[in-house]
Formats: C-alpha cells, sequence, structure tokens
C-alpha cells in the first residue's frame, strides 16, 4: 500500500534542498529514519552531514524533526515510529538565540 508524506525543510535544509525543500513522497511502510535515509541519497552532501551524526547513521543531536507538530523524542518509537498517508515531517537545522 503507498502512502503519500510531505516533507518540509526550513532554514539551512531548505537551502540544501533547493527546489524541493517542500515535498510530496510517495512510499511504501517506512519508518522515520528510513524518509531521512532516502532523502540523503537523494540530496547528498550538506544534507547528510545536517541530518546525521559524523560517521555514523545517528541522527544528529542538533536537527529537529517534527511529525505532525509532535517532536521525534515525543513519539512511542523515536526514530523507528512508521509514517503515516497524509503524515507531514517538518525538518529543523540548530538554531541559535540569545
Amino acid at each position: 500500500m503507498s502512502l503519500r508524506v510531505t516533507v518540509k525543510g526550513y532554514l539551512t535544509i531548505r537551502t540544501v534542498m533547493g527546489d524541493h525543500h517542500l515535498q510530496e513522497i510517495e512510499v511504501e511502510r517506512i519508518t522515520i529514519h528510513g524518509l531521512l535515509s532516502r532523502l540523503v541519497r537523494e540530496f547528498r552532501g550538506d544534507f547528510e552531514h545536517m541530518v546525521f551524526a559524523p560517521d555514523s547513521q545517528d541522527i544528529s543531536p542538533h536537527i529537529i524533526v517534527l511529525v505532525n507538530g509532535r517532536h521525534v523524542s515525543h513519539l512511542p518509537n523515536g526514530l523507528s515510529t512508521e509514517l503515516n498517508d497524509g503524515d507531514e515531517v517538518a525538518l529543523f537545522p540548530p538554531i541559535a538565540g540569545g
């Protein structure tokens, strides 16, 4: 069964995603981590360095990933949560303030 998931990139992630900062992606069953890995294969380079920690497939502690407005750390299975049809995934780079 195919699912449609919307991915939105913000700030510097939006820049790295270029014209694709808002994407509607058709996927089969996929976890949040699986979706991020798929996006890394598509955008490569700077996108990968923003999303994953160096030399690993662990998510960078600096990126903020929201699914339908909820931070992934608040989801029951975290990055292993399976996405559903119509879900919206928002990606934010680190934000510094003062």
